[in-house]
């Protein structure tokens, strides 16, 4: 992640008259690098111990909650959400041939097809959410 990024989201949350100083910013980056080598890393042995190749977004909520970030899991799962509702109202104003019928006007809906309610084993820990990886293997991610 470029250190200008770092610096944005850092001064997001500081007063306007607030300074970084350098090593902040590096030590920032730094901890943002090692957490994301962190989840990615425990993201991917699931996906090994399952026998897939592809780390999903649903994987790396997945290792997100396993890990004991609790607190990120639910507003990971609205913002995936709402990023895959998004892309599929792209994709149907880029191809209006994609169309199905009884699709609304901004494509077709997207809740079912992200999230429903279910005790089976490839529930997120500590959430009441299920996913399936064969609607999220095929490039939806």
């Amino acid at each position: 992640m470029p250190v200008a990024n770092v610096t944005r989201i850092m001064k997001k949350v500081l007063p306007p008259h607030a300074k970084i100083s350098g090593d902040a910013k590096e030590t920032i980056l730094e901890c943002v690098s090692e957490y994301i080598s962190f989840i990615t890393s425990e993201a991917n042995a699931r996906c090994q111990h399952e026998g897939r190749k592809t780390v999903t977004a649903v994987d790396v909520i997945w290792a997100v909650s396993k890990l004991g970030f609790d607190d990120y899991v639910e507003p990971l799962i609205l913002y995936l959400h709402r990023y895959r509702e998004l892309e599929g109202k792209r994709a149907i104003r880029a191809d209006p041939k994609s169309r199905q019928p009884g699709d609304d006007q901004y494509g077709p809906p997207m809740g079912n097809m992200i999230i429903s309610a279910s005790s089976s084993s490839d529930t997120i820990p500590g959430s009441l959410y299920n996913y399936s990886h064969e609607q999220y293997d095929e490039g939806m991610v």
